[in-house]
């Protein structure tokens, strides 16, 4: 029965999904995604051309990024609000839905996991003397660990305290570490030989613990909801979300920024634009991370190319991602009501990203001047202008109309 359940709503999760993927995998950004990874991977190789000896810091990467990626991955329980009332008689047979809930969750982190290792081979290889046949190693010694990660988030379903689930992370982690560690600096072997081991050791530790308590039903559907609520404000950057409630902070020192907008007619969407980007988590949040993304990657650069690349790439993206933007106040009454044209609202928008698209481009130059010459600096300088000026006067009217097309 409870099997049948699970499936049923997998079924339906999986629907819902399939709904969104379009508006996500369309027009231009798998595109400049491919570019972007493109780019990443030749300044990879690059980088691997210029190393010619041993080097210690090889395997003390892979340690951190074995351990970083056992974080990717939460469990996908998809409980609903009703069951808390509906399968509180059925508890025990809840084992059943939550072990099928655990094996399914491990497929993303298990697709992270070897694409990760994958990629991270090349540099074991040149740095640290490894084959790449020990990939066939890190790869099921890793699954093996977020298995049993995943393991320690159905307990957490049952746990009262959050003090003890931070224990448990804790310990978790220093686990990882450990037999990350093993693989890298003893033998692949031995890291697969210490991940079962941990495997082992927890089911049974697991099995003990779990026995002794019961579920708490509003501790799983808070997670479940704030599970996909991320999964939701990742969609809603492509297309509205009705199943996503936004939240916004008041931010009282950011008002500086406020009080230089002229109080005008014209102005009115600007202001409200602005308001919006500064208040609202989801709009704000995504242009500092991209921001922070662009600087980093220019700053690591070498190569007067790729910091133009990456430039016109993050530029692109900031600008598409905050275009929602201009639909953020079409439920709001009073904003219909204004007597101001549809060409001002337009105009505030394009006003709003051409100053946060100039702000990025001096930043991302400024990373970048660490490597480049005067000369190099001055032409990404110019080039981010223009290319900010011909996104927002050509290309934003021409993605808002699309927009407003599939909207109707």
């Amino acid at each position: 029965m409870m099997i049948e359940l699970w499936k049923r709503r997998v079924r339906q999760h999986q629907k819902k999904m399939m709904k969104y993927l379009k508006y996500i995998f369309n027009d231009h950004f798998v595109i400049v995604c491919l570019f972007l990874v493109g780019a990443m991977g030749y300044a990879y190789s690059n980088y691997l051309k210029t190393i010619t000896s041993y080097d210690v810091k090889g395997q003390l990467i892979g340690i951190i990024i074995f351990t970083g990626v056992l974080s990717i991955g939460k469990l996908a329980t998809l409980i609903q609000a009703a069951d808390a009332v509906f399968m509180l008689p059925k508890e025990e047979a809840m084992e059943e839905y939550f072990e099928q809930a655990k094996w399914r969750s491990l497929w993303l982190p298990s697709f992270a996991i070897i694409v990760t290792v994958g990629a991270l081979m090349p540099l074991l290889v040149a740095m640290s003397g490894f084959a790449f046949s020990d990939m066939f190693y890190f790869v099921p010694m890793l699954i093996i660990l977020k298995e049993t990660d995943l393991g320690s988030q159905v307990l957490n379903l049952k746990l009262k305290e959050s003090k003890e689930w931070i224990k448990i992370r804790f310990l978790l982690f220093g686990i990882y570490f450990i037999v990350s560690t093993l693989a890298l600096f003893i033998s692949p072997i031995m890291g697969l030989v210490g991940a079962v081991a941990v495997a082992v050791s927890y089911r049974v530790v697991l099995s003990r613990k779990s026995n002794a308590q019961t579920y708490q039903w509003e501790k799983m559907l808070k997670d479940e909801s704030n599970r996909m609520k991320r999964i939701y404000q990742f969609i809603n950057l492509f297309t509205d979300i009705p199943a996503l409630k936004g939240s916004v902070k008041r931010r009282a020192y950011l008002d500086i920024f406020l009080k230089k907008i002229q109080k005008n007619k014209s102005n009115v969407f600007y202001y409200l634009y602005a308001r919006a980007f500064l208040r609202g988590t989801e709009y704000s949040g995504l242009y500092i991370r991209l921001v922070g993304i662009a600087m980093l990657l220019s700053g690591l650069g070498s190569s007067f190319i790729l910091s133009i690349f990456f430039t016109a790439i993050f530029l692109y993206l900031t600008g598409f991602q905050l275009l929602p933007l201009y639909f953020h106040f079409d439920n709001l009454s009073s904003a219909v009501l204004y007597p101001i044209k549809q060409n001002d609202k337009l105009q505030s928008l394009k006003k709003l990203l051409s100053l946060l698209m100039m702000f990025e481009g001096l930043l991302i130059t400024a990373a970048s001047a660490i490597h480049l010459s005067f000369i190099e600096v001055l032409v990404l300088l110019i080039g981010s202008v223009v290319f900010n000026l011909g996104f927002c006067q050509f290309y934003l009217p021409i993605r808002i109309n699309k927009m407003m097309k599939l909207q109707q």
